[in-house]
């Protein structure tokens, strides 16, 4: 079973996001800043995260820095809803972004295809 990492400070997202894993076998952590979720990155063995970029303590940018420095195959989804804060990640391997707005679906699709490769 692979292992879901979502970093978000909405804690309503983080559930719904938790429960649409679970539904589809994957096994879930959630942290609610970056901090927690460098913490959890490092506890846990992830096989994808997603990532908002607009977190408190450390931000989803210099998350994602952290990440792909300490393990550069790891795939990232950058799911964000503020499309101003995209920054260009064609230099780092295994990194989509979606928008908060798009459907869910989506999301989970490119979940899987990310988590699988």
């Amino acid at each position: 079973m692979k292992t879901v990492l979502v970093i978000d400070d909405d804690e309503s997202l983080r559930l719904l996001l938790r429960d649409e894993f679970t539904d589809r076998n994957f096994n879930v952590v959630t942290a609610g800043d970056g901090e927690e979720g460098l913490v959890s990155f490092n506890e846990e063995n992830v096989d994808l995260v997603i990532l908002d970029l607009n977190l408190p303590k450390i931000n989803g940018r210099e998350v994602l820095e952290h990440l792909k420095a300490q393990s550069p195959d790891i795939p990232v989804i950058i799911y964000t809803a503020n499309p101003d804060m995209i920054f260009d990640t064609a230099d780092l391997a295994h990194v989509e972004v979606i928008l908060k707005s798009t459907d869910v679906e989506e999301l989970m699709e490119c979940s899987q295809k990310l988590a699988y490769v």
